[in-house]
C-alpha cells in the first residue's frame, strides 16, 4: 500500500515532465518562426498588387478567364475615358507633371472590352483584304502585328493607354519626334509606365513599334524595365522565378 507522501511523488513526477517537454516544444516552435521570417521572403499585400499590375498579356499570354479590375475615368481627347484605377491614378498625375512643363498629354484609347478589341482586329483584316488584294491568312498575320488579336489586349485589362498630345493627336511613329513623345519616353516610368512596344524589339513583343502605347506596371517595375530597356517580355523573363 503507497504511503500519502510516495503517491504525491508519484503524480508530481510526471506533472514536472509533461511541463518541461511543453516548454522544450514552445521554444523549438518559436526558433522555426524566427528562422522562417529570416530565410523566406514576406509577401505584402503590395508586393501583390505589383504582380498583379506586370501581368503579361500577349498573344502566348492572353488576358486570364475571368480577370477582374476596378476601373476609374482618365481625361481624354473627348470627354472621359475607363482604365484600371491603379493606371488612372498614376496617369492624371502624370499629366499634371507633363503640363507644368508646357506638354499637354490626352488619352486616345484606354479601356476596350472584347467586342470592342474583335470589331477593330476584323476591320483591320478587311482593310488589308480589300485595299491590298490578301488572303484571309496573310491580312490575319499583317493585323496581328499592328492591332492585337482579341483576348490577347492589354487595353482589354485596362492596364493600356494610347497617349497622344494636344498638338498631335494621330497615332503613328511621328509621334515619336513631338516633345509629348519624347518627354514620355523620357519620364513615363517614373509613374509607373513603360513604353510597351518599343523600336527594334518586335521580335520579343510581336508588335511594330509603337510610341503612343504605354502600359501601366508600377513604379518598381518600371524603373527597372526603363534602366535596362527591357520590354516587358525581358522583365517577367528575368523575375519570373
Amino acid at each position: 500500500m503507497l504511503t500519502g507522501d510516495l503517491r504525491k511523488k508519484i503524480i508530481y513526477i510526471p506533472c514536472v515532465f509533461v511541463l518541461i517537454i511543453g516548454a522544450f516544444l514552445l521554444v523549438c516552435v518559436n526558433a522555426r518562426a524566427e528562422r522562417t521570417d529570416e530565410e523566406y521572403e514576406v509577401i505584402s499585400e503590395n508586393d501583390i498588387k505589383s504582380a498583379e499590375v506586370c501581368i503579361l498579356i500577349n498573344k502566348t499570354h492572353p488576358l486570364p478567364e475571368g480577370y477582374e479590375f476596378t476601373t476609374d475615368m482618365v481625361k481624354a481627347k473627348r470627354g472621359y475615358l475607363r482604365a484600371d484605377e491603379r493606371a488612372a491614378d498614376c496617369y492624371s498625375k502624370m499629366a499634371e507633371d507633363a503640363l507644368k512643363e508646357d506638354i499637354n498629354l490626352i488619352v486616345i484609347s484606354g479601356y476596350r472590352n472584347l467586342d470592342r478589341q474583335k470589331t477593330l482586329f476584323n476591320k483591320k483584316i478587311y482593310s488589308y483584304r480589300k485595299n491590298e488584294g490578301m488572303s484571309y491568312l496573310e491580312a490575319y498575320k499583317n493585323s496581328a502585328m499592328t492591332v492585337t488579336i482579341p483576348g490577347t489586349s492589354e487595353h482589354e485589362a485596362g492596364l493600356a493607354l494610347d497617349i497622344a498630345c494636344r498638338e498631335y493627336t494621330m497615332l503613328n511613329e511621328g509621334f515619336a519626334d513631338t516633345d509629348a513623345g519624347k518627354w514620355l519616353k523620357d519620364n513615363a516610368y517614373k509613374y509607373g509606365f513603360i513604353l510597351r512596344y518599343p523600336k527594334d524589339k518586335e521580335y520579343l513583343t510581336g508588335i511594330e513599334f509603337e510610341p503612343w502605347h504605354y502600359r501601366f506596371v508600377g513604379k518598381k517595375a518600371a524603373k527597372i524595365i526603363y534602366d535596362k530597356g527591357w520590354t516587358l517580355e525581358e522583365y517577367v523573363r528575368a523575375y519570373k522565378n
